[in-house]
């Protein structure tokens, strides 16, 4: 298998929402900055861009998780669901012999 390069920005990102999610309250750039070891400004860059999408959410000076990252989950259960559904319609049809395709 090829091995790729890793994306320092993607890395970044993650660092900030692994950080933010151990928080129990919201909390300041300049905190999530000294905790990652990160420059300011740079970090509120990554915070700026996460809120723009609602990743995050800024509240007064600080930052918390948003419900961003919530819906990309929400999603993902749900297409889970739907085939989940598909799957057991197709176990019944087998099951009480009702099968058409003979």
């Amino acid at each position: 298998m090829t091995t790729y390069k890793r994306i320092g920005a993607v890395k970044t990102t993650l660092d900030v929402l692994s950080f933010l999610s151990d928080q129990k309250e919201p909390t300041s750039g300049k905190e999530i900055a000294l905790a990652l070891e990160v420059p300011h400004g740079t970090c509120m860059c990554y915070l700026a861009t996460l809120a723009d999408s609602n990743i995050v959410r800024q509240v007064g000076e600080c930052f918390e998780l948003g419900m961003g990252m919530a819906m990309f989950w929400a999603k993902r259960k749900s297409k889970k669901e739907a085939e989940k559904q598909n799957i057991n319609r197709e176990l019944e049809i087998l099951e009480t012999g009702e099968a058409s395709w003979i």
